[in-house]
């Protein structure tokens, strides 16, 4: 077995830190520039699970913070899960002696906003085989959303490897379109630079943070476009000043050359009844048409 062999230069860790990554990405329909891909086998020693991660640049771009989708291998290497999964590093920090249950609590709640069509991904608990409960794979398996389990003897073809992938990201995508893990994003601005390929350099400029957000609130208000509902006047001094702040364009959209965000022109600020249910829309900027739902329900 590779793990009790050296680590350094080893054939299989360098397959886990660049092929994979690569077949990862050329399986992915399209380019996304928002789209990290890592993988890692450790730092200086084995992993005891080892891992293949892609992160959306505006959730996360590191292993340790946000939630993402991740090729997680069990330490007896008998299997690898197609997890969408959250960062342990970040929950150890923040919930110490309670992270596992502070994991599982986030995860029952983005299954709730995924809601029961995940197929053909399963809210099953995972099993990584920890050696210890300390483990990292102990953690990610309290960290697990939802998932599809391939037994290393069995692997399925490829289009089927492809499917679940491209599907994973359609889960991934809606949960960060719904705003989920915001109230967790602190980041100031996202700066990325591309080079490469032949091509110029490119340079995607991306903001969502709570700075922004305070500015669509300054700009717009508090209240919903849709359904006209001031937290304020209903709920008094709780309600000041709260509102979510909602993207009129999906963020898996925005690709290419700089792409500054408008207070005004890009968002709609909608109470959270009404963020859910224009995301259940075919067009999550028709906001008229959210609205002309509410009046026909009213009528």
């Amino acid at each position: 077995m590779a793990k009790n062999e050296t680590f350094e230069g080893h054939a299989l860790a360098q397959k886990i830190r660049v092929e994979l990554p690569k077949s990862i990405r050329a399986a992915l329909p399209g380019e996304d520039l928002l789209l990290l891909i890592k993988g890692s086998a450790g730092q200086g020693a084995w992993a005891r699970g080892p891992w293949a991660a892609i992160f959306d640049r505006l959730v996360t771009n590191s292993a340790q913070r946000g939630f993402y989708p991740v090729y997680l291998f069990a330490e007896d290497m008998k299997g690898v899960y197609l997890s969408l999964n959250q960062a342990m590093t970040e929950a150890k920090k923040r919930y110490r002696a309670d992270a596992k249950t502070a994991l599982r609590a986030r995860a029952e709640n983005f299954r709730a906003m995924l809601g029961s069509n995940i197929q053909p991904f399963d809210a099953n608990a995972i099993n990584l085989a920890p050696s210890s409960v300390s483990n990292d794979t102990a953690f990610y398996e309290a960290g697990n959303i939802c998932s599809v389990y391939y037994p290393a003897d069995k692997i399925p073809a490829e289009s089927a490897l492809v499917r679940d992938l491209v599907r994973v990201l359609d889960l991934y995508r809606i949960l960060i379109e719904a705003g989920a893990g915001d109230e967790q994003n602190g980041q100031e601005e996202l700066e990325i630079f591309f080079e490469g390929d032949g091509r110029a350099r490119t340079h995607l400029r991306i903001e969502r943070n709570r700075k922004l957000v305070a500015r669509v609130k300054k700009l717009k208000g508090c209240r919903c476009e849709a359904c006209d509902m001031s937290f304020s006047e209903r709920y008094g001094e709780l309600g000041v000043d709260f509102i979510e702040a909602h993207h009129l364009v999906p963020f898996s959209q925005l690709k290419g050359n700089a792409i500054p965000l408008d207070p005004v022109a890009d968002f709609a600020v909608l109470c959270a009844n009404c963020h859910r249910m224009v995301h259940r829309m075919k067009d999550i900027a028709d906001i008229n048409g959210l609205r002309a739902a509410l009046q026909t329900n009213k009528a």
